[in-house]
């Protein structure tokens, strides 16, 4: 008989007409004795199987009857507290609900409060504790089963993994490693506390080593064990660390301003805004945090933003200045920024704001923010700007000393984000906007920037490809508006609105209060305006708060759902390291565009710059010849007037000159050069008048004179010899150009002017010299002996070919491609063209090249001095040759051996810089100087080789003077 014969009623002759048959069940039809009774109705659903029956039909089990679903003992759980072996609850026992904490014996110490009870009665006084919530009494939902349908039936689960908490917290403690429970609740606002940097009951701030330590080891809550509860601390501890480390930093710069810039009281200011946004964001509810896990979602992104602003706190600790911190902060930032999507926007937006005070520094230097020209110049130079001034004495038109400011260039002072040449283009826009006020005040540039018709765009940084566009469409629209004010008061001459009478914001207008001159209806207006302005309601302070990017920004990023607007903070952007470029050049240029045009405008056509250097180029270069003849009579003729004071002779009243080489006293007194040089400059100016003469009546334009040279006492005692060739190097030409000329013909190209003078006036004596030796050759009836024909035939053709070379090769074709340069840029303004990009500092640039052009090929710079010591060997012995009385055939045999010798060195010389690689581009010039030479002449232009050819071209041509050396040798 089976075990199951009891669930079915039959009887044994069934049974026996059955018997053998294996597959035949008897009694099919038969219903099961667990089948509820018919009569009661239908019992179709009427079974609750989501409350334990009352009762179970299954027959009991016991150890010596039925075993069928029996558990070996060695199978069996062991015996743990809230572990529930049997899946159907005792019938007379309600169901037990998963408890979160268990109680401690340590309920009597510090943590009384906070340990274990989670599970207390919360049938007390509601209105005792306002914030209690009281906890739902129904069941919570876990599965997709339970969640659809209400009430279904889910059994519960016999792993212990799904028992709840407490049967981890007893298996911990059956293992010695129990800890401190501590309340849920109070443990997640602590650890909120600690994240926030502040201190709690559990968790202190340590001040000497500057971190947080636990007030007890071990702390854990239900559920979760020691260690996994360590790791979440230490990143609550690390943000709490990097919030006070944030504080920290803001409160140092705040509390000593003398050594704060104005960048880091801006980065100070974002480190604070950040540290409120993150306290305002996590500064919650106790009961809105579910869980342990839903808080430390909540801190890792907050964390993430305070580890990357302790980075750039970090990186600009000991800078300098604002140059060093902005220069580290955009390195730093391009590094940080790598690490989330979502942190770029935050870390750029505080790019942006950090240098902003210096980017102010620039709008107020180039002309695009209120208070133009020199106003805040002093205050700029004091904070550290890349803008310095220096005073240093200079005569005027007059004769009167005075003290003139010069702007220099701190090159220092720019931060890395900026390009050299960028910078340049800054200092040299600024600088030529104070020539433009200073005598141009009304010019729609040199007048507030509300009054100019245009409206100034600032200098912002733009992080998006579409801001650079708008960027871009408002410069050129700006570019457009102001060339159009500026063409009509160029043009028309009309008047521009002074600054009290442009339009302005209206918090910013200004009410002066006069009484005198103004009728009683003027006061009565003047004073209602002055009291609506005051009137007016101040803008709040929580509407300024609220509207702070910044914080919007930080508590956007927090949010630990994104939602659709966040796509905006990680759309494709430019590179960061290209978008300081794209921010700033488009205005950068414009505003140099306007401000150069303007000012060369005013050169060309109100200062005539080209009338003051071709007034240079015709008495420093010799450019006249009128000048250089008259000159050559006045130093050297010795048919001339004596200057000289004689004793007992009467001044004949004629033409006087220096007769240099015909007199034993030298060097003359200054009344003798008045006498002989004061008329040669006036006569040969009023011949060719282009700029009017200023200053003192008489007085030619900028003080042109012949004064005496400061010399040393070696270069003084050179000129006291009459023979030397060093006999004229006192006589110095006299020139200071008027301002605001003082731009283009600077100091440095004076001292290059004077270089090419004395050298000139050398060879003009040497001409002199040679062709008094020639005319007196031809004039002697007396037979001359060979070699000193020969010498004197020699010499004049090295001397003349030398300065026909100087003088047309050397200056004039370099002069004439300068004068085509002047002609293009003034041909551009006269089409309303501005000019192209020329600027008044590559117009410097050029006059500065060509003028070192000329030295080069005159063999008058420094590295050029033992080619130029040979010509002046060379020159000596002419000059010996020439003041020869009763020398003998012998002395002028060796003087001409000499002669022909030092010729030839200079041949070889000369051919062998000639046909050096890379000579005339091989110089240490300023790349700067090298593009100004290539805007003259052309990329590529290398000439001072081909000169120097056509000057050996010219000395010989049949190696006559070479073979004379080879055959020394």
């Amino acid at each position: 008989m089976s075990q199951y014969d009891s669930l079915f009623a039959t009887d044994e002759a069934v049974r026996a007409k059955t018997e053998g048959q294996p597959f035949i069940l008897p009694d099919l039809w038969r219903s099961s004795t667990f089948s509820a009774d018919p009569s009661l109705g239908s019992t179709l659903f009427a079974v609750n199987f989501s409350q334990p029956p009352t009762s179970l039909p299954f027959p009991k089990n016991d150890d010596t009857g039925n075993t069928l679903f029996h558990i070996p003992q060695e199978l069996k759980l062991p015996s743990l507290p809230g572990l529930q072996t049997n899946i159907w609850p005792p019938v007379d026992e309600e169901p037990r609900s998963d408890p979160t904490t268990a109680t401690t014996d340590e309920s009597e110490n510090l943590f009384s409060s906070i340990l274990g009870e989670e599970d207390q009665d919360n049938d007390g006084d509601i209105w005792m504790d306002p914030e209690t919530v009281v906890p739902p009494k129904d069941p919570r939902f876990f599965t997709w089963d339970s969640f659809l349908v209400e009430g279904a039936n889910e059994p519960l689960n016999g792993y212990i993994t799904e028992a709840g908490p407490a049967v981890l917290d007893a298996a911990l403690e059956e293992g010695g490693d129990r800890g401190v429970i501590v309340r849920a609740d109070v443990f997640c606002t602590c650890l909120l506390h600690l994240g926030l940097g502040r201190s709690s009951v559990l968790f202190l701030w340590d001040q000497k080593k500057e971190s947080f330590k636990l007030a007890r080891e071990g702390l854990r809550i239900s559920g979760c064990t020691a260690g996994t509860i360590e790791n979440i601390i230490k990143t609550f501890a690390e943000c709490g660390v990097n919030i006070k480390k944030l504080e920290r930093f803001a409160n140092s710069v705040y509390q000593d301003p003398r050594v704060s810039s104005p960048a880091l009281v801006a980065l100070a200011q974002c480190t604070t805004t950040i540290t409120e946004s993150i306290h305002k964001r996590l500064s919650t509810s106790n009961h809105s945090t579910r869980s342990i896990l839903h808080l430390h979602s909540l801190i890792r992104d907050p964390a993430l933003i305070l580890d990357s602003f302790v980075q750039l706190t970090s990186a600009i600790n000991g800078a300098r200045d604002d140059c060093q911190l902005l220069s580290r902060l955009f390195d730093v930032i391009q590094q940080q920024q790598h690490r989330s999507g979502w942190l770029k926007p935050l870390l750029v937006e505080t790019l942006a704001r950090v240098s902003r005070p210096w980017l102010e520094s620039v709008e107020q230097w180039i002309g695009l923010d209120e208070g133009p020209g020199g106003l805040g110049i002093t205050e700029l130079v004091r904070k550290g700007g890349f803008v310095a001034v220096e005073e240093s004495p200079e005569l005027d038109e007059t004769g009167k000393e005075r003290i003139v400011k010069n702007f220099v260039f701190a090159k220092s002072q720019v931060p890395s984000f900026i390009s050299a040449e960028s910078a340049e283009t800054l200092f040299e826009t600024g600088r030529s906007l104070r020539f433009l006020e200073m005598f141009h005040p009304r010019h729609p540039l040199s007048i507030a920037v509300a009054g100019r018709g245009a409206t100034a765009p600032q200098l912002h940084w733009k992080f998006s490809w579409q801001d650079l566009e708008d960027l871009q469409t408002q410069a050129k629209t700006y570019e457009q508006n102001l060339r159009a004010a500026i063409h009509k008061y160029t043009v028309q001459q009309s008047e521009s609105p002074t600054p009290d009478d442009a339009p302005r914001d209206q918090m910013d207008v200004d009410y002066p209060f006069e009484t005198f001159g103004k009728s009683k209806e003027e006061l009565s207006d003047t004073l209602l305006g002055s009291l609506e302005v005051m009137n007016r309601s101040l803008p709040s302070l929580d509407t300024t708060s609220e509207q702070d990017p910044l914080a919007t920004m930080v508590l956007h990023l927090t949010r630990s759902s994104m939602d659709s607007d966040s796509s905006q903070l990680t759309t494709f952007a430019p590179p960061l390291s290209i978008t300081p470029f794209h921010s700033f050049s488009h205005i950068l240029s414009a505003q140099s565009r306007l401000i150069n045009s303007a000012c060369l405008r005013m050169f060309f056509k109100e200062h005539n710059i080209r009338d003051h250097l071709l007034l240079l180029r015709r008495f420093q270069l010799f450019g006249d010849g009128v000048f250089s003849s008259r000159l050559a009579h006045a130093l050297f003729d010795a048919d001339l007037d004596d200057t000289e004071r004689k004793e007992g002779v009467v001044r004949s009243g004629g033409t006087m000159g220096l007769k240099l080489g015909s007199r034993d006293t030298w060097p003359p007194a200054s009344s003798e050069l008045r006498l002989a040089l004061m008329d040669v400059l006036t006569e040969c100016f009023a011949q060719k008048t282009g700029i009017h003469a200023v200053g003192k009546a008489g007085e030619l334009p900028g003080g042109l004179s012949f004064s005496v040279r400061e010399m040393s006492d070696e270069e003084l005692e050179a000129c006291m010899d009459p023979n030397s060739i060093s006999a004229l190097d006192f006589l110095k030409l006299e020139y200071r150009p008027p301002s605001p000329l003082q731009a283009i013909i600077t100091p440095t190209a004076m001292y290059r002017y004077d270089r090419i003078f004395r050298l000139l006036l050398r060879v003009l004596r040497m001409v002199f010299v040679v062709n008094t030796l020639w005319r007196d050759a031809n004039r002697r009836q007396k037979q001359v002996d060979p070699v000193t024909k020969r010498f004197g035939i020699e010499a004049r053709h090295f001397v003349t070919t030398l300065a026909n070379y100087m003088m047309e090769s050397g200056i004039g074709t370099t002069w004439s491609r300068f004068e085509r340069k002047l002609e293009e840029i003034e041909r551009g303004l006269d089409d309303n063209q501005g000019g192209g990009e020329e600027s008044l500092d590559r117009l410097r640039a050029y006059h500065e090249s060509i003028l070192d052009r000329i030295m080069f090929a005159t063999l008058s710079r420094k590295r050029q001095q033992p080619v130029m010591k040979i010509v002046d060997e060379i020159f000596a012995l002419v000059l010996k040759f020439a003041s020869r009385k009763d020398v003998g055939i012998e002395e002028v045999e060796t003087l001409y051996r000499s002669f022909r010798r030092r010729v030839g060195i200079f041949i070889r010389v000369c051919r062998g810089l000639s046909e050096k690689r890379g000579y005339g581009d091989g110089r240490s010039d300023l790349q700067r100087q090298r593009g100004a030479a290539e805007g003259v002449f052309g990329t590529g232009y290398k000439e001072e080789a081909n000169l120097l050819g056509m000057l050996l071209l010219g000395l010989e041509m049949s190696g006559y003077y070479s073979k004379t050396v080879g055959k020394r040798r």
